[in-house]
C-alpha cells in the first residue's frame, strides 16, 4: 500500500515550485543535442547559451518550432545554421522510425538525446496503430526512438570519449498516480499476444482516465530503468527528470491543472535550467530519478515488489512490440541479451532477468 504522503508529498512539491536553480554552467561545446518536443523550449534557450554545437528538434508541428529558432537566435544570439527541425509525430511509428533512421544517417554525432515530448488528453483517442495516444506517445514511440538511435549514440560515446546522454522528462505524477492504478499478477499464465498488462493500459483497464497519464510516465519510467541497468554508463548515461511544474498546454488543459499550477507552478526559466542540467552525466544518476539538481531517494513504491515485477512485463512487452515493429529493434535488442550473458548479476535489474 502506497502511503498518501510518499505519493502526494506537499511540502517538498511546494519547496521544488519556490526554488531558484543558478543557471547551469558546464559547456555544450561541440555538443549535438536532440530535442523531442516543443515542450522544452526554454531549455533550448539554456542549452545555446551554454554554447551547444548542434540543437535538432523533433517536432509534430514544424511552423510553430520555427518561431521558436526565431526565439533562440534573437534572444541568444545563436547561429540559425546550428538549428534543425525536423518532423516526427509519435502518435505513428512510422513517421518515429523515419526520424530515427534520418537522425543516425544525417547527424554526424548524437551526444544527447532529450527526450520531452508529451500528451495529456482527458478523453480517450486511438492512433492509427491502435493503441492509445498517451501510451503511444509518452511510452512506446519514444521508446521505439530510445532502442534505434542507441547505436548512434554509444558510437558518439566512443568518438568523444566521454559519456552520451538519454534523458527523459518526467513529472511528479510518478509518485502521485501509483496508488490509483492496478498492478499485473505475474502468476497467472501469460496472455497470448496482443493481450498483456500493456493492451490493458492501453484500453483503459489499469487506471481511471484521468489518470492515463501518470500511467503512461510510469511505464516509461519503469522500461527507462530496465534500459539504464544493460548500459555502461561510460558509454550511455540514462537517467529521468522531475522539472517541476510550469504552464503549458498539457498544464492548463483542467481546472484540476490550473489549480494545482497556480499552487506548486514555477517559471519557465527554472523548470527549462532543470532539463538542460539533466543533459550533463550526472553523478549517480544513473537510471535513477533527477529532482531539479539532485537525485531523488527512491519511493517505497518503486523498490517495492509489485514495481519490479511491473518492470519486468513493461520491460518484456515492450520489446515485444519494438521488435514487430522493426528489424533493427530485432538486433538492437539482441546486442543487449549478448551484454547481458557477459555481467555479472548484480549489474542486472530483477526485472530484466531471465
Amino acid at each position: 500500500m502506497v502511503k498518501l504522503r510518499e505519493a502526494y508529498p506537499f511540502g517538498e512539491i511546494r519547496r521544488q515550485a519556490k526554488a531558484q536553480l543558478a543557471q547551469p554552467t558546464a559547456s555544450f561545446h561541440d555538443k549535438t543535442v536532440v530535442i523531442i518536443g516543443v515542450m522544452c523550449s526554454e531549455a533550448a534557450k539554456v542549452l545555446a547559451q551554454l554554447d551547444v554545437g548542434t540543437l535538432v528538434f523533433g517536432v509534430r508541428n514544424v511552423a510553430k518550432a520555427e518561431m521558436l529558432v526565431d526565439e533562440i537566435v534573437t534572444e541568444c544570439g545563436f547561429a540559425r545554421e546550428r538549428i534543425l527541425v525536423k518532423q516526427v509525430d509519435l502518435v505513428s511509428f512510422e513517421s518515429t522510425k523515419a526520424f530515427a533512421a534520418d537522425l543516425s544517417q544525417s547527424l554526424p554525432r548524437l551526444d544527447v538525446l532529450l527526450v520531452g515530448s508529451a500528451t495529456n488528453n482527458t478523453k480517450r483517442f486511438v492512433t492509427g496503430d491502435g493503441w492509445e495516444e498517451n501510451l503511444q506517445v509518452i511510452h512506446l514511440s519514444c521508446a521505439l526512438l530510445s532502442i534505434l538511435l542507441l547505436p548512434k549514440l554509444q558510437d558518439s560515446a566512443k568518438q568523444r570519449h566521454s559519456p552520451a546522454v538519454i534523458s527523459n522528462v518526467s513529472s511528479s505524477s510518478v509518485r502521485m498516480t501509483a496508488p490509483m492504478m492496478k498492478f499485473p499478477k505475474v502468476n497467472q499464465p501469460k496472455p497470448p499476444a496482443p493481450a498483456g498488462y500493456l493492451r490493458d493500459m492501453s484500453d483503459g483497464k489499469v487506471t481511471w482516465k484521468l489518470a492515463q497519464y501518470g500511467a503512461c510516465k510510469i511505464a516509461h519510467y519503469c522500461w527507462t530503468e530496465a534500459l539504464s541497468s544493460l548500459l555502461d554508463p561510460g558509454q550511455v548515461h540514462v537517467h529521468s527528470l522531475d522539472p517541476g511544474c510550469t504552464r503549458s498546454p498539457l498544464s492548463t488543459s483542467s481546472l484540476v491543472a490550473r489549480a494545482y499550477l497556480k499552487a506548486f507552478g514555477r517559471s519557465p526559466l527554472i523548470c527549462g535550467r532543470a532539463i538542460a542540467h539533466s543533459c550533463l552525466p550526472v553523478e549517480n544518476s544513473h537510471g535513477a530519478m533527477l529532482w531539479d539538481y539532485e537525485v531523488e531517494k527512491p519511493t517505497r513504491f518503486m523498490t517495492s515488489a509489485k514495481a519490479r515485477d511491473m518492470r519486468k512485463i513493461i520491460w518484456d512487452e515492450t520489446r515485444t512490440v519494438l521488435e514487430a515493429l522493426s528489424p533493427d529493434a530485432v538486433q538492437i535488442y539482441a546486442d543487449l541479451d549478448q551484454k547481458i550473458a557477459g555481467m555479472s548479476s548484480d549489474r542486472i535489474i530483477d526485472c530484466v532477468k531471465e
